[in-house]
């Protein structure tokens, strides 16, 4: 087994006078709307203040102070820890993303083909893949009336 003593981070105590907690956060790691996404999603619990530490420091304080009925502080940072990773994943993927987004929105939204305005002059009578040759075959096209047998 590899010795990790002193390798992880220790979390600070709850500050038993205030009751608050502090709990920095290294904005080199995590996006500032990836801090604010997962801050908010914890206020049904406690109360969360984001500072930064100073100014053109690369690190924010998040501070909680429970609410009357709130669950241990220590599970809550714990709980919003995973929630900072979660919304830095989700920041990442839509930067990834984006463009991709873009364009399947505009596309859903726009009267023509924005990709291949070639195949704007489609009529639904032509049927160059023989599509249309399947209609009428299988037991939903039956079940909706789409083939006809005659009896005699």
């Amino acid at each position: 087994m590899i010795g990790l003593q002193g390798a992880i981070p220790r979390l600070p105590k709850v500050d038993q006078d205030s009751g608050a907690f502090a709990l920095k956060i290294d904005l080199s790691v995590f996006a500032i709307e990836a801090v604010l996404r997962a801050s908010y999603k914890f206020t049904d619990r406690c109360h969360l203040f984001v500072e930064r530490i100073s100014p053109g420091e690369e690190q924010v304080v998040v501070t909680f102070r429970p609410k009357a009925s709130a669950p241990p502080l220590e599970t809550v940072v714990g709980e919003f820890s995973n929630e900072l990773i979660d919304q830095q994943l989700r920041e990442q993927l839509a930067r990834e993303a984006g463009p991709i987004r873009e364009i399947l929105v505009a596309q859903a939204f726009a009267e023509g083909n924005l990709l291949d305005p070639e195949r704007e002059d489609g009529d639904y009578r032509r049927d160059p893949e023989g599509i249309g040759a399947l209609r009428g075959r299988g037991p939903l096209a039956r079940a909706a009336g789409g083939e006809r047998r005659e009896t005699g």
